[in-house]
């Protein structure tokens, strides 16, 4: 899932690729560069982790996920922020 995003996020424009790290941060930052690599962006997109809560915008980023999956007045309130993409 991690690779798609990343993947989906470079032939967005992405330029960087922050993921907070967890137990597999190795295994997570393997993913993400075989996948940009795949598709030729390593060279255009910087790809890494950082400790958990070392960037507050990331924090942001999850309350938007959070509020759009509960669904209802939440998702409702959140709206404006988010452009659905399905992933392949």
């Amino acid at each position: 899932m991690l690779a798609a995003l990343g993947v989906h996020s470079a032939e967005l424009g992405a330029r960087r690729i922050l993921v907070e790290s967890y137990a597999q941060d190795k295994q997570d930052l393997a993913a993400l560069t075989g996948a940009l690599s795949h598709i030729g962006a390593p060279t255009t997109v910087r790809a890494m982790v950082d400790r958990r809560h070392a960037h507050e915008l990331l924090g942001a980023a999850d309350l938007i996920a959070y509020a759009y999956t509960a669904g209802g007045q939440l998702r409702h309130a959140i709206d404006s922020l988010v452009t659905a993409a399905r992933v392949p």
